[in-house]
């Protein structure tokens, strides 16, 4: 086994952990021989306990990072808003790759202070890039009946969020039909054109 394929047998084997039983349960013995290697080379490569939950984050959060670019930039169905495309995405992201988007959505306590950080940005990115996507949609914002553009991304980003959640806790009763519907409904009720305007 390569470098790079152990390093990456031992930071699924954390998640894994993570997902199951939570931050708490992660120590460096459980690790070794759910790896079948010893102690010594997961310290070899991560240098203590913090440094190994960090080097897990940090891998989870690129690839939800990578896998949320996709999603923004999946082309909408006909008749499907961007907004949902890009639900569609993210659901697709989610069903492929659960205990990463557990971890990120729904984390459990104990995990290191950098995961909160880096959760903090990712909220301030997306709201961001909603508010990009709305402005090129409209620059002058002239067309949209809702008057409070700024709520209005707050409480879309928010919702988005627990659509996710619902998926993970229970991806039988909130299929991805359900959910897109949803999504629909929300971009519509938020982000509505006045009678008379001609869609982008």
């Amino acid at each position: 086994m390569s470098v790079d394929e152990r390093r990456d047998q031992i930071l699924d084997a954390v998640r894994d952990l993570v997902d199951a039983e939570g931050f708490h349960a992660v120590a460096m013995d459980r690790i070794a021989q759910a790896c079948g290697i010893t102690r010594t080379l997961i310290y070899q490569q991560f240098g203590n306990l913090p440094g190994l939950l960090l080097a897990m984050v940090d891998r989870e959060f690129g690839r939800a990072a990578a896998a949320f670019q996709r999603a923004e930039r999946r082309p909408p169905a006909p008749g499907q808003s961007r907004f949902a495309a890009g639900v569609a995405g993210v659901l697709e992201a989610v069903d492929a790759d659960p205990a990463t988007w557990r971890m990120l959505l729904m984390p459990s306590q104990g995990g290191p202070p950098e995961l909160y950080e880096r959760l903090e940005q990712a909220r301030s990115l997306t709201r961001a890039h909603m508010n990009e996507a709305l402005l090129a949609a409209d620059p002058a914002l002239s067309s949209l009946t809702n008057p409070d553009r700024a709520l209005a991304i707050a409480m879309l980003h928010t919702m988005s969020q627990e659509l996710v959640r619902l998926r993970l806790r229970d991806p039988a009763a909130y299929t991805a039909e359900r959910l897109l519907a949803q999504a629909e409904w929300m971009n519509k009720a938020m982000f509505g054109r006045k009678p008379g305007t001609p869609a982008p």
